[in-house]
């Protein structure tokens, strides 16, 4: 069973576009993937910081100890990623204006979707629409140049008596 933060951005649309859930724990797309995982999250910040630190402490690793000390440095700077990469995306949300709206767990991303969703208590505020001109229905069938309707029925509207 996975734990997930769900985070809310305020004053988004109802239907879910606006809940992000991140993951609890070690992230090993992150560690595996590293700059590509951030890319792919639009971490920015996180990833101008994070290619600077590699490149410098693998750089000063390198004219230290050797090329061996360079991999152990990439290796624990990966391994680092992966273990704070999702505290930096809860991190990034709440700088974009996502607010902490629960938790809820689940084996999978679906599944924990559905639970808290299934317990969701916010409640659904309606906003308020430019109220409709015309009538919706019913509408007259599109008349064709020679007065002809377009579809299945012959003339316009309904029969009288029917």
């Amino acid at each position: 069973m996975r734990i997930y933060t769900v985070h809310e951005l305020p004053g988004a649309p109802l239907d879910g576009n606006g809940i992000v859930l991140v993951k609890e724990g070690f992230s090993f797309p992150a560690f595996a993937f590293s700059w590509i995982w951030l890319a792919f999250h639009r971490l920015w910040i996180a990833l101008a910081i994070w290619i600077g630190a590699a490149v410098t402490l693998s750089y000063l690793a390198q004219e230290i100890a050797g090329p061996g000390a360079a991999a152990i440095v990439s290796l624990a700077l990966n391994f680092m990623l992966g273990a704070e990469a999702n505290d930096i995306r809860r991190w990034t949300l709440s700088r974009n204006g996502y607010r902490e709206a629960g938790i809820a767990s689940g084996a999978t991303l679906e599944e924990a979707e559905r639970n808290f969703f299934a317990k969701w208590d916010r409640p659904l505020v309606v906003e308020a629409t430019r109220p409709v001109t015309a009538p919706v229905w019913p509408r007259r069938a599109p008349q064709h140049k020679d007065g002809e309707v377009l579809g299945l029925f012959p003339e316009a509207g309904a029969k009288p008596g029917h």
